[in-house]
């Protein structure tokens, strides 16, 4: 059997049962690469930290339980485009988070800028007139002053804020709780075919024939969250989903939550009051977010609202391995002797700052820096 490129060992990771992007990210972190994961024994990949004898098995069978290939020809054939972490053309915004998506199942194009602007418009599936109303219009008025709406593709608040976004010619990225062999919910096939006609994107980052479950659209959030300067909940029970973008924004990726007040005798608009509540801005029209995001003046060029690149602080772990790659100690042993380290507390730092692509893998097991990612 040959053996498998960087880019299908990814993949392949992506499809074992039971991983996920956090511990896909443990592994990545502790082995330095998807090749090594896969060519470790059972009882190494247990000794990663969230990695228990069920996912070391399934690791360990990854032969007969993925067809890395088969999914790549299948996703060609549907006109879907793969993007793994390691590829030039990842997200910039989605490469910062702590458990990145590992590949994106893309229709469509995003662009850098999406994040730049990028509006999360989330609520409730079974939402009221007033809801679909409201949500329509903040996605049409926000696109209308170059905003890019993103959303998660469900019944309700969400179809509402893609339309709005596509009324006014603008941009909306949806993102999907399920694999994209097959659409959910079925009647927004004509929505997802103007979103691809020009004004953004579809992105999964599940198999192409992962069906859609109670674990894959909370597991979608966080990239909805992550992937917004600003987030927007419309009309939100409580318990909503839309509350745990909402919380995710504000409290891992550093965006701002706006809530959308409603009739105190709405139950359907109780997650927003208590967002509200909880230190939400209220916020009544698109004018009002966009007053708060600063954005009234002309555009220009913004940096994230996130802490610093580690690697651009000089006395971290990573700005130290940096500093010794451009010294000349281009490989594992001799990044460990210039650093006084352990190749177990190395070999993270090499993955990381790859993630990030501050650096690069080269033949012969030799490292060598690379051209920092643009800011979007």
């Amino acid at each position: 059997m040959r053996e498998l490129t960087p880019r299908e060992a990814l993949v392949t990771l992506n499809l074992i049962p039971g991983l996920g992007s956090i511990r896909i990210q443990s592994l990545l972190e502790h082995f330095g690469s998807a090749e090594l994961v896969l060519a470790a024994p059972t009882a190494m990949l247990q000794q990663v930290p969230r990695i228990g004898p069920a996912q070391a098995a399934a690791i360990a069978d990854w032969q007969s339980c993925t067809n890395a290939r088969a999914e790549m020809d299948a996703a060609e054939q549907m006109g879907v485009r793969l993007v793994t972490l390691m590829d030039a053309d990842y997200p910039t915004a989605l490469r910062r988070m702590a458990d990145p998506p590992v590949v994106l199942y893309v229709r469509g194009a995003w662009q850098e800028s999406d994040s730049t602007r990028g509006v999360a418009i989330v609520g409730t599936r079974r939402a009221t007139p007033y809801g679909i109303t409201v949500a329509r219009k903040f996605g049409r008025e926000l696109a209308d002053a170059g905003c890019t709406v993103i959303s998660g593709l469900a019944r309700g608040i969400d179809t509402a804020a893609h339309t709005g976004a596509l009324d006014a010619g603008g941009r909306t990225i949806a993102v999907a709780g399920f694999g994209l062999a097959e659409l959910y919910p079925p009647e927004n096939a004509e929505l997802v075919e103007r979103i691809l006609d020009g004004h953004g994107a579809l992105v999964s980052e599940f198999p192409l024939f992962l069906r859609p479950n109670r674990n894959t659209f909370p597991q979608r959030n966080r990239i909805v969250a992550a992937w917004s300067r600003a987030t927007l909940v419309v009309e939100a029970p409580n318990h909503s989903g839309a509350l745990h973008t909402a919380h995710l924004a504000g409290s891992n990726y550093g965006g701002n939550v706006f809530a959308v007040p409603g009739a105190v005798t709405q139950t359907s608009s109780a997650g927003c009051h208590a967002l509200i509540r909880d230190g939400a801005i209220l916020c009544t029209s698109a004018a009002e977010l966009i007053d708060d995001m600063g954005w009234s003046a002309p555009r220009q060029m913004e940096l994230f609202t996130n802490a610093p690149d580690p690697a651009e602080l000089a006395d971290s772990p990573e700005g130290q391995l940096l500093a010794a790659l451009r010294a000349g100690h281009d490989t594992l042993d001799a990044l460990c002797t210039a650093l006084g380290m352990p190749a177990g507390e190395v070999t993270p730092l090499l993955m990381r700052l790859q993630v990030r692509r501050r650096i690069q893998a080269q033949p012969g097991g030799k490292y060598a820096e690379a051209e920092p990612p643009p800011f979007p």
